[in-house]
């Protein structure tokens, strides 16, 4: 993955004529001890706990890197550049195939004592819940997450739920999140179901996070295409509902205007502070 991501660079590189690269940001999707420059316990990435990712860009390279989740990195790309732009405290929930959410506070990208803030796709909704990829079970990320997403379509068609989602398998012998928000877009109620089902969890844990942080907005993005509108207006309906009034009496809960831009924004943010922070 490294050596492709170098050849990948190296061909824009040369496309744009740049003799050289003042530095580069990575965005991975996984929990990141950003002081090292490695991701730690990755669910999704599988064989990368403490893999030195910074320093082997770096040194593959010859220029300054830095790494982090890519929440955060989507949070910045909002902060600079994005909906985030007026708002010095607000949340940044990034869907997909894992789940996170960046927090901006005071203006700045808030990470923890050791980096791990944010990390919501492993908070448990319930015990006997699905099995999710880190081994525990009734995580968030095992119910909104994309591969839940696909999981309960596959169930839904089997089951005869959803004569778009059945005639979709029985065509390409496998669902992904695509067809799902495709099923959902064009009106098939089981998609609907599905997609409404996620968003309601998803707003129960924006509950919590609002009555905690207090933030002047939240972004969500990283929905797949279609899907926004029936997802932002249940997570709106439940987090509205259920949260007290003088969090969210001014608060938006959006969808992100950047899209899959927020990361490669946010990224060159990040590593542009380090690089330029004596400028």
């Amino acid at each position: 993955m490294v050596g492709r991501a170098v050849e990948l660079l190296g061909k824009l590189r040369a496309e744009a004529g740049l003799a050289r690269l003042a530095g580069v940001g990575v965005a991975l999707p996984a929990p990141v001890a950003v002081r090292d420059g490695a991701p730690v316990s990755p669910p999704a990435l599988p064989g990368w706990h403490q893999f030195p990712v910074r320093d082997t860009i770096a040194a593959e390279l010859g220029c300054p890197v830095q790494v982090d989740n890519d929440a955060n990195v989507m949070a910045l790309g909002e902060r600079h550049a994005g909906t985030g732009r007026p708002f010095d405290d607000f949340l940044y929930v990034k869907l997909g195939d894992a789940v996170g959410c960046g927090l901006v506070l005071g203006g700045g990208l808030y990470r923890g004592a050791a980096s791990g803030a944010g990390d919501i796709g492993h908070l448990q909704l319930t015990e006997d819940g699905p099995l999710c990829t880190c081994g525990n079970t009734g995580c968030v990320e095992a119910y909104c997450g994309d591969a839940a997403l696909v999981r309960e379509a596959v169930t839904a068609a089997r089951a005869g739920r959803s004569t778009a989602l059945a005639d979709r398998l029985a065509t390409a012998g496998a669902l992904t999140v695509a067809d799902v928000a495709a099923a959902a877009t064009a009106g098939d109620p089981a998609a609907q179901t599905l997609v409404r089902d996620a968003a309601r969890r998803l707003g129960q844990v924006l509950v919590g996070l609002v009555s905690f942080v207090n933030p002047a907005i939240v972004i969500i993005g990283g929905a797949a295409p279609g899907i926004g509108p029936v997802l932002l207006a249940e997570i709106r309906g439940v987090v509205y509902r259920r949260s007290t009034p003088l969090a969210t009496g001014s608060m938006p809960i959006v969808l992100s205007d950047l899209d899959d831009r927020a990361g490669l924004v946010g990224a060159a943010r990040l590593v542009s502070d380090q690089v330029f922070a004596a400028c």
